[in-house]
């Protein structure tokens, strides 16, 4: 009999988790502000006036999912005991609460208390979370807690998990009850809920972390049920928890321990001391935990599976402790590595590069990365292992990005202090001057943002100052752009504005940028004819029938074109409240006496209205045209930051990009960044601007109505500098308040009868910037729909620049390690956004410096049609990463006039282990024959991981790692090639290179071995 608990969260991207449960959390889903209750410890001097409510709402229908939340009060009594049935005091009595469906930021530990001299406890007032069903017919509003205590001398237990209803018990369990268990064996409302504990004699775990120099490792980190995430150690974690003597007597289920965070720290977790030493001595006997030791962020951590039993049945990754067990470790220790940048042509060293080694298979959190000093020498920390180099020199360097392997050695023993020397050498880049002119005046064109073509591609790109970020350029007041390219022929094309990119001349002829050189290309523009009018005179024409005045619509155009055109950075702190009981009514009369032109004191105006606690956050939005960049940063006392750059600078918790056609993200959160296209069924994700909050209706924008409709019947008034329009009909009441002088809008306000919905938008505290556009000082906008609150914002104006130089980095995504990157740009136009789940994933083992630059290097796969491989046929090429033997790297095989024996496997396969020593017997029994064996290893392992395994399994045969797969669902490229769907499996190619078996590895042998005959009789 056996029982499972799990973490958190668990889940099946990272290596080392568990998968023995699964809760959803929708911590990324949500993104909300949750005022959590305090947890309602039920300790005897608890005061009744104190006691929360007996039904509490977190969410309603249609929050978390569609599905509301709600907590309930309740009191858990039980009595703790020991194997011998004597009562335990002064034990340390919790409960952990959940649902199916819980957020990731709700707070699991809904109490705590201690067993009297008779070992009784009661936790008093617990507030149990429950979710709520659309259904009750298929699936009753239930909850889950579990019931755990800790004790000196005793370990850890638990009673296995029980479901709370909150509901009157039925009479009878109905036999289509699909739960019909858990039914029968569910606590109801009213019922006592009574939780016993037996506590047993404990395991203890010891050990020493050290490094391979024999060095102890303090500080070291070492985690039991509940650890860190591989990817992000900084981020919420993973793990699971099995009692292997006992399954939960009250579902089919196997129990889960839900929430294992929610066990004190102190049971679970330790650092080494001076010695590196560190124990446990709370451990529950027979128990599986998920183990971590990390050691920092220059060490590799370990993630392995605990079992504190004498006896068990195991996973290939498990270690078995015993009831008194000690785990020493050693891990490799990193060298420092000395990079030297240099120019290639005169060897002069670069400084301010920055260098990035990017691991190959696993991710690195420190020492990776370092800038150039004057000497153009930077020092990494990196352990010993297979790594991509990366050079980016700065914006004003005219270099190129540089990508190169490198492979650091081992340490001699005899060497502790030497350091490896890798020379990096930049070429120059092909220097291109672009200028647009009009072509009839030949006066430059400011404003102007180019694409390039390739010679064998048709697909645009845009032209960037530098290959290292991709920062759409405009041209300047002298029409000009200055780039740094990669050599080559290149097509530039006008990408923006849409009236010239339309215009005659719009595309140059095809030129050859030549390293090191200077190229000039003026693009000499006709406005084309075609186009509406109103897209291209300068000067728009006001709508005769509208309510405002010439003057006003003037200036508002005037506005939205500074808008527009303006590159700006704006600082903002801003506040929102989703779905929260908020009186608008009144609350809107109350702005309404304020003046306009000044700040309103915000914050006491919503805590007049809102009762709960407003939780802001700052903004910094960078926007120019249709390129819109935004960072936000979470209140770091709520949320602090978990990524941060080489300065110390934390990175933004949401990032958010786009240029009008794809939309580029990053959540520190869940360290998942992704790729959408702006197309029919993509997901699209907004990307805040001072477009949100700046309300200048544009000419440019809006469609003339027919000039005999009747203007619509309004009251207008004045008062003071402001002009006030209002109407009302049977469909719509409407307010919008300007001010007469510069046309800016305070309030545009809206309810339409029909949809029961209203919408505000309120803006005080106008000031002019340098250029002239008119920004609020604040913005203030809600929605209500049926009298309910949907979104109220809150947009606090700090500080706001005009960029007149944009710098390269002003719309890039900076990438930390770990980063999970989704990529949906293969998929179909008319997919749907459920089809999500369908998108190429895999993890970023070093740090990006920009997202977009990034997926240019890294173009999407381009699928084509999969054939079968056919027996007969010459063999698929074999191309893998790397060859290599026990002892390194190799050259590949030469299999001319030979039989190939080829073993697909893995290390993570056990199948594939298992067949190592009847692969080792081959190559025995075929030393003397003209036969090659291969042992071709899947992409996900590095040449030092596979040599370390090579080396303990004593192969002395060929292996390969092959090269990564260009889509999800693949082992890697060879092997799509050779069209295996499972590890292992066996590939013969006979002495003329042609395939003739795939399949088993018995069959494989007899095949060699007729291969060979019939070679001997020829």
């Amino acid at each position: 009999m056996a029982m499972v608990c799990a973490c958190d969260s668990v889940t099946g991207n990272d290596k080392g988790s568990w998968h023995s449960g699964r809760l959803l959390s929708l911590s990324g889903f949500l993104q909300l502000s949750l005022c959590l209750i305090p947890l309602a410890a039920a300790e005897p001097e608890q005061q009744t006036t104190n006691r929360p409510p007996q039904v509490e709402t977190l969410y309603e229908m249609g929050q978390l999912g569609g599905h509301g939340a709600t907590l309930h009060r309740v009191t858990i009594t039980g009595t703790a005991r020991n194997a011998t049935g004597e009562p335990v005091q002064n034990a340390d009595i919790y409960v952990s609460s959940r649902g199916w469906l819980t957020p990731g930021d709700f707070e699991p530990l809904r109490g705590h208390t201690r067993s009297d001299e008779n070992g009784h406890f009661e936790l008093k007032d617990v507030q149990l979370f429950v979710v709520n069903s659309r259904d009750s017919r298929s699936r009753p509003n239930e909850g889950t807690f579990v019931v755990f205590g800790t004790k000196e001398n005793y370990g850890l237990t638990w009673h296995p998990a029980r479901t709370y209803r909150p509901s009157e018990r039925p009479e009878g369990t109905a036999s289509g009850d699909r739960d019909r268990h858990v039914t029968a064996n569910a606590f109801y409302k009213d019922d006592p809920i009574v939780v016993d504990l037996q506590f047993d004699a404990q395991a203890t775990l010891k050990g020493v972390i050290t490094d391979t120099q024999g060095n102890p490792l303090q500080n070291a980190k070492v985690q039991l049920g509940h650890v860190d995430k591989l990817r992000s150690t900084s981020s919420r974690g993973t793990g699971s928890c099995r009692y292997l003597k006992q399954e939960n007597p009250y579902s089919k289920q196997m129990d889960t321990f839900l929430s294992f965070s929610a066990v004190p720290p102190s049971v679970r977790e330790t650092i080494t001391n001076a010695q590196g030493r560190y124990e446990f001595t709370q451990l529950r006997r027979d128990t599986s935990y998920a183990a971590n030791i990390d050691p920092g962020p220059e060490f590799d951590p370990w993630q392995f599976t605990l079992i504190t039993a004498s006896r068990a049945r195991t996973s290939r990754d498990a270690v078995i402790a015993g009831y008194a067990g000690e785990i020493n470790h050693q891990f490799a220790a990193p060298r420092d590595v000395s990079i030297q940048v240099v120019q290639s042509d005169s060897g002069r060293p670069l400084s301010n590069v920055l260098v990035t080694a990017h691991p190959i298979g696993e991710v690195r959190r420190s020492g990776i990365q370092a800038r150039t000093d004057s000497q153009g020498k930077a020092q990494l920390s990196l352990i010993p292992d297979e790594y991509k180099l990366v050079a980016e020199p700065t914006s004003d360097q005219p270099f190129l990005y540089l990508s190169q392997q490198y492979f650091v050695p081992k340490r001699e023993a005899s060497g502790k202090n030497d350091t490896p020397n890798v020379t990096m050498k930049l070429n120059p880049a092909a220097i291109v001057k672009l200028k647009a002119i009009n072509a009839k005046t030949g006066a430059p064109i400011p404003g102007v943002r180019f694409n390039y073509e390739t010679y064998d591609s048709g697909e645009q790109t845009p032209v960037s100052t530098q290959t290292v970020y991709v920062d759409y350029p405009f041209t300047n007041a002298a029409g000009e752009i200055q780039a740094f390219m990669e050599p080559g022929t290149r097509r530039f094309v006008v990408a923006a504005p849409f009236s010239l990119s339309q215009a005659a001349g719009s595309r140059s002829e095809r030129i050859k940028l030549i390293a090191g050189q200077v190229t000039e290309v003026t693009v000499k523009l006709t406005p084309a004819e075609f186009l509406p009018t109103h897209l291209v005179a300068s000067e728009m024409q006001p709508r005769e029938n509208s309510l405002y005045a010439t003057e006003i619509q003037k200036k508002w155009h005037i506005q939205s074109e500074l808008l527009r055109l303006t590159p700006l950075r704006i600082t903002t702190r801003k506040a929102s409240i989703y779905r929260g009981s908020v009186d608008t009514e009144n609350l809107l009369k109350d702005f309404r006496t304020l003046d306009p032109y000044q700040l309103p004191d915000i914050k006491s105006l919503l805590n007049k209205y809102y009762t709960g606690e407003l939780d802001w956050y700052k903004q910094v939005l960078t926007a120019q045209g249709t390129l819109k960049h935004e960072a936000r940063y979470f209140n770091p006392d709520a949320r602090p930051p978990l990524f941060f750059n080489l300065s110390g600078q934390p990175l933004p918790n949401i990032t958010t990009m786009t240029d009008g056609w794809k939309t580029i993200h990053h959540q520190s959160m869940s360290n998942q960044a992704g790729i959408n296209l702006n197309r029919r069924g993509r997901i699209h994700f907004h990307v805040a601007s001072p477009y949100d909050f700046c309300e200048w209706p544009s000419l440019r924008n809006r469609i003339p109505a027919p000039k005999n409709t009747k203007k619509p019947d309004v009251i207008i008034s004045q008062a003071g500098q402001r002009i006030i329009y209002e109407g009302e009909s049977d469909e719509r009441v409407f307010r919008r308040v300007l001010d007469q002088d510069t046309g800016f809008i305070f309030e545009t306000s809206y309810q339409i009868h029909s949809h029961q919905s209203e919408q505000v938008k309120l803006s005080f505290a106008p000031y002019k910037l340098a250029n002239g556009l008119i920004l609020p000082g604040i913005h203030i906008n809600w929605k209500t729909y049926q009298g309910k609150l949907q979104r109220l914002e809150v947009t606090l104006i700090e500080q706001a620049e005009i960029l007149s130089t944009v710098p390269a980095d002003a719309f890039a995504i900076a990438l930390p390690a770990g980063t999970e990157f989704i990529d949906s740009r293969q998929l179909p136009d008319n997919v749907s956004y459920i089809a999500g789940n369908h998108a190429s994933k895999k993890i970023l083992y070093g740090p990006v410096s920009d997202f977009a630059a990034y997926l240019q290097r890294n173009p999407y796969y381009s699928h084509e049609m999969e054939t079968e491989p056919q027996f007969g046929r010459h063999a698929p090429a074999l191309e893998p990463a790397q060859w290599l033997t026990a002892e390194g790297k190799s050259a590949a095989p030469n299999l001319n006039g030979k039989v190939a024996l080829i073993h697909f496997w893995g290390t993570r396969n056990a199948n594939s282990l298992d067949q190592l020593s009847e692969m080792k017997a081959a190559y025995k029994k075929y030393a003397d024959q003209p036969v090659v064996l291969i042992g071709l290893h899947n992409s996900f392992t590095s040449t030092s991981q596979l040599q370390a395994v090579a080396e303990q399994q004593d192969l002395k045969y060929t292996l390969a790692i092959d090269q990564r797969p260009e889509e999800a669902g693949w082992f890697g490229k060879t092997m799509q090639h050779f069209r295996i769907r499972a590890l292992p499996q066996m590939a013969i190619i006979d002495q003329q290179g042609d395939l003739v078996y795939i399949g088993n590895l018995a069959e494989a042998l007899r095949t060699v071995d007729r291969l060979l005959k019939t070679g001997e009789q020829k």
